[in-house]
């Protein structure tokens, strides 16, 4: 990867990805270190992480804690110098296959409002083995645990609730979904002996007609109707959840729905409280509305491969993506789906297959996919020329990425190579979609 030509912005890595795997093969070891060059002159802002485990799921939360200090140094500049910090919140969870107590965690990810004007030349340190300057964070700069809840199984998705964020629903390869209260569960204590007992979660979901005994990786909340949740397995059992109906520590579903193949993905419409799509294994993708009887309104075959992914554009009523296990991702106009096959758009975006699709939540026109191709993309679907972003920092594939409440054009990314990236790239690539 060559460098581009772009005015360098300085770029804080908190804790480097580690620079040799087992499972990583050399051309791709090699890879990450001609990107890690060049990361200086593509990010206005980068920190890279090393988790215990491989995560599948990470979601920012919406509270964003502003933090002004200052440094307590003899030099009078320095005194009058003042750091604003953004504290950001992020939800992630451990997919340890059995080797260890699986848990959902909540970190705290401290950036400076600006980067740039914080960084202090003469604190940058020389290190010999890598022949690089790093800039070393204070201790008011680094990431941090604030709560880790132990967790049965895979932690295969992870979500809290949009109207109460401190509920979190999980979803593992047991075929369980379960419901915590994150304020009823202790804050993090680092600690010689690990605490391996199993959280007691406040509610357990379960089909009582389906009941589900596989991996569930499709879950999502309802954005416009508090407590109402989805979740579907890979035996195509999709059950709905009100949690309004809560009364004891076991909740039925009020509603399930059938699929003949195992359900990759699902999503409610963001402006809609009865309306969601699924993807699913066979390449089909399916509209339901809960106020009918027979709830599949629409249903369309989109491609002869799995698809993984989709995403409804909060911007753009009409608009979804879908993402299939090729790396295709298509572009769909749901004013013409029932006639046409037709997708609006296609890209051949990744060389393997798609793990996530997010929208843009301010500008309807970019669309951000992450793929087990190791990489992060960003694509302005009004342009022939789609992808104008490439995040290449992961050495294995990106399971999930979400986008930061605090900036436009932050991301948290997780892969395979157990790492947690976040990243913001810099603003000579994105400054052109700035709106008057």
């Amino acid at each position: 990867m060559e460098p581009m030509e772009v005015e360098p912005e300085v770029v804080q890595m908190e804790e480097d990805s580690p620079e040799v795997t087992t499972s990583i093969d050399e051309q791709t070891q090699r890879g990450y270190r001609i990107w890690k060059k060049n990361a200086p002159f593509i990010y206005d802002y980068l920190s890279t992480n090393s988790l215990l485990w491989p995560s599948l799921s990470v979601q920012f939360f919406p509270d964003v804690t502003h933090i002004n200090h200052k440094e307590s140094l003899e030099s009078e500049e320095t005194q009058e110098s003042n750091e604003e910090i953004i504290a950001q919140r992020l939800l992630h969870g451990t997919f340890t296959l059995g080797q260890a107590v699986d848990s959902i965690s909540i970190l705290q990810i401290p950036t400076f409002k600006n980067l740039n004007q914080n960084i202090k030349i003469n604190k940058l340190d020389y290190n010999p083995d890598k022949e690089e300057l790093e800039f070393s964070p204070s201790s008011n700069n680094k990431s941090k645990v604030l709560q880790k809840i132990n967790h049965l199984g895979d932690v295969n998705k992870v979500r809290y609730m949009p109207q109460k964020p401190d509920i979190i629903a999980s979803a593992n390869n047991l075929g369980d979904v379960v419901i915590y209260e994150r304020t009823r569960h202790k804050s993090f204590k680092n600690s010689l002996i690990d605490d391996t007992d199993i959280s007691k979660a406040e509610i357990r979901l379960s089909n009582s007609i389906l009941p589900s005994k596989t991996d569930i990786f499709a879950l999502d909340w309802n954005q416009n109707q508090e407590g109402l949740l989805l979740a579907g397995d890979m035996n195509g059992v999709i059950s709905l959840y009100d949690l309004k109906e809560y009364s004891t520590p076991e909740l039925e579903q009020c509603r399930y729905f059938e699929n003949d193949t195992g359900i990759n993905d699902i999503e409610w419409f963001p402006t809609h409280d009865s309306l969601f799509s699924t993807v699913d294994d066979k390449g089909t993708v399916k509209i339901y509305d809960t106020r009918q009887n027979d709830a599949v309104i629409c249903s369309q075959k989109i491609s002869e491969h799995g698809v993984d992914s989709i995403s409804m554009n909060p911007g753009f009523s009409s608009g979804i993506a879908t993402g299939d296990s090729q790396g295709v991702i298509k572009i769909w106009d749901l004013r013409a789906f029932k006639q046409s096959s037709q997708p609006v758009k296609q890209m051949n975006a990744h060389t393997d297959s798609i793990t996530q699709l997010y929208w843009h939540p301010k500008y309807s026109n970019v669309l951000a996919s992450s793929s087990s191709d190791h990489s992060v993309k960003f694509h302005n679907v009004s342009n022939e020329e789609t992808c104008f972003f490439t995040h290449l920092g992961h050495m294995l594939g990106v399971n999930d990425f979400d986008w930061s409440y605090a900036d436009d054009w932050m991301v948290a990314s997780v892969a395979d190579d157990n790492s947690l990236h976040v990243w913001k790239p810099s603003h000579t690539v994105t400054d052109r979609f700035k709106t008057a």
